[in-house]
């Protein structure tokens, strides 16, 4: 406790006016970042677009009344997305609610006996293939999402089965707005990146435009007015 407070009062040393709005526009940037990012990784995961937008915000809150630290990702996160989208399959969303849960006790017990130093003997080339291959498990994931198309069979392979199956017919606006946000985020200048997130600039375009061209694509839906849903885990009705 000593050391926490002691770190506190280092932390807001001479802290001033300017520091605060350095702060506050990092914040802002951050959630602006966040957002699309949290309605994505929801829908890719399996679940909604508002689970992911309620866990994003949730883990913000919750780590940040325990100050953060410099390993902890309280933002959305792809790797989970991948991994979640399997037991979503498998499960359903009580299946994700009780996996989260037990990897929440499993990391509690490896900080409490200090497993974490355990991360510096992996070999770079492992986390290197496990971020590769979690990037192509979400790319090949969203195919669907990107053109526009429904696929009869479930996962990956069952998507390129249904492709050679049923021939390959993407809705031409959907993909319209998937390449204009892909590209606006890769042509982006650097410089005003850090003034505004090319992920942000391009949601908004799209959504005036959208608004206008009244086109014929899927929307994320209804966003939640509460961070307690219906669906939550209910004791008693998991079954694995």
């Amino acid at each position: 406790m000593r050391g926490f407070l002691a770190d506190l009062r280092r932390e807001f040393s001479g802290y001033n006016g300017k520091r605060f709005s350095q702060d506050l526009m990092a914040g802002i940037t951050v959630a602006a970042v966040a957002l699309p990012l949290a309605l994505a990784f929801g829908v890719s995961s399996g679940a909604d677009a508002a689970a992911g937008l309620i866990t994003a915000i949730l883990g913000g809150i919750v780590i940040g009344f325990l100050s953060g630290a410099s390993y902890q990702i309280s933002g959305p996160t792809g790797a989970m997305a991948a991994v979640l989208a399997g037991v979503v399959a498998s499960y359903g969303l009580q299946g994700v609610f009780v996996a989260t849960l037990l990897a929440g006790i499993v990391l509690v017990l490896a900080g409490v006996l200090r497993l974490g130093r355990l991360v510096s003997i992996i070999p770079m080339p492992v986390i290197t293939g496990f971020t590769s291959g979690i990037a192509l498990v979400i790319a090949l994931g969203q195919l669907d999402n990107f053109f526009g198309t429904h696929t009869a069979h479930s996962g990956n392979l069952g998507m390129v089965r249904t492709y050679l199956e049923q021939g390959f017919q993407p809705n031409m606006q959907t993909l319209v707005i998937g390449l204009f946000v892909v590209l606006s985020m890769i042509l982006w200048p650097k410089k005003w990146q850090a003034v505004f997130p090319s992920s942000l600039a391009a949601l908004i375009v799209v959504l005036i435009a959208n608004a206008f061209l009244k086109w014929d694509v899927a929307v994320v839906g209804e966003i939640p007015r509460t961070l307690l849903p219906a669906v939550r885990l209910t004791p008693g009705k998991n079954r694995f």
